[in-house]
């Protein structure tokens, strides 16, 4: 069974249903990609790490981690913090705009609330956001657990996920998010990431810079145009089919990487892994919230015909 640690923070998401009415759900980045991962391969082990309050809002939090399936044995609660909240809006084409009330988070403390596991993991996750909401003691903590893990033959993941507003300046994102990269095997970059954080503009100086670190596997996202994938010493372009109809782009480079990992842990090549991320967040964005409801997205990929290095589909939770 391929197993896969993720980190990181979940929040309330709430959004309009109307004037006077809020819709309540849970989301978060490293979140989002834990439930499409399992989502798409029911048999991995997916096991969040993060950290929630002692209230009610919190064991609903917690509630809705184990109906998606996912390990939440290292997941712990906090006495004097809760969880974390965001606001999202969304205009006519579906482009979201946030507002978040996540100081008294107990994620901030994850790592100095939670005891990873010394269990070998096949695939463990982090983001820049998970980097971001710590202190820098456990910014540190985290690259070492990282190191431990990597030595122990997981591959490290990393999405830079970069928000000017959880760093105190662009130069201590920009110099952690380096690290991180360092630390990592897969790395999933983002244009306007390194457009706004190393003022790279374009993809050969992204690429470059990635690949001056050794990490083996770059995955550049690009939205709707076709995925860029860098592996040793071969480059793949994969093509997008486009969204007819975008409704919430909300965590659509989230669930491309929660499809992505969930294909190359069940023998897809990296090809076949861009293309069912790229096909899973295109069902995520045709639908209201970062976290759409399973029987609408099983509907939606039921008819996949991507197949792994055994012939077999991709199941389908």
């Amino acid at each position: 069974m391929p197993s896969c640690l993720i980190i990181g923070e979940c929040m309330v998401e709430l959004s309009p249903l109307d004037a006077n009415t809020l819709n309540k759900r849970f989301a978060g980045d490293t979140f989002n990609t834990a439930v499409y991962l399992k989502r798409n391969l029911p048999d991995c082990m997916v096991s969040y790490v993060t950290a929630v309050g002692s209230d009610a809002l919190s064991q609903q939090m917690l509630d809705v981690m184990q109906l998606e399936g996912l390990d939440t044995r290292y997941v712990a609660k906090s006495q004097t913090h809760t969880v974390g909240m965001y606001l999202v809006t969304t205009d006519a084409s579906g482009e979201r705009s946030f507002a978040y009330w996540r100081n008294d988070s107990a994620a901030r403390n994850v790592m100095a609330l939670v005891t990873l596991p010394e269990t070998c993991f096949d695939v463990v996750y982090v983001s820049g956001i998970t980097v971001a909401i710590l202190d820098v003691t456990q910014r540190e903590q985290l690259l070492r657990a990282l190191a431990s893990y990597r030595e122990r033959g997981a591959t490290i993941v990393f999405d830079p996920n970069y928000r000017p507003l959880l760093w105190s300046s662009r130069q201590e994102a920009r110099d952690w998010t380096t690290r991180f990269y360092a630390a990592c095997d897969i790395a999933f970059p983002g244009g306007d990431d390194h457009a706004a954080l190393y003022l790279q503009k374009d993809e050969g100086a992204i690429v470059g810079f990635l690949q001056s670190m050794n990490i083996s596997e770059i995955v550049l996202k690009r939205g709707a145009d076709n995925v860029e994938i860098y592996r040793n010493n071969e480059h793949v372009s994969v093509a997008v089919t486009p969204v007819q109809t975008v409704v919430d782009t909300t965590s659509a480079g989230d669930a491309f990487i929660g499809g992505y990992l969930a294909a190359k842990l069940a023998g897809f090549t990296s090809a076949d892994a861009a293309a069912m991320g790229a096909e899973v967040a295109g069902v995520v964005i045709g639908a209201k919230g970062a976290i759409v409801p399973a029987d609408y997205y099983q509907s939606r990929l039921a008819n996949r015909t991507h197949r792994n290095a055994l012939g077999e589909v991709l199941p389908v939770e």
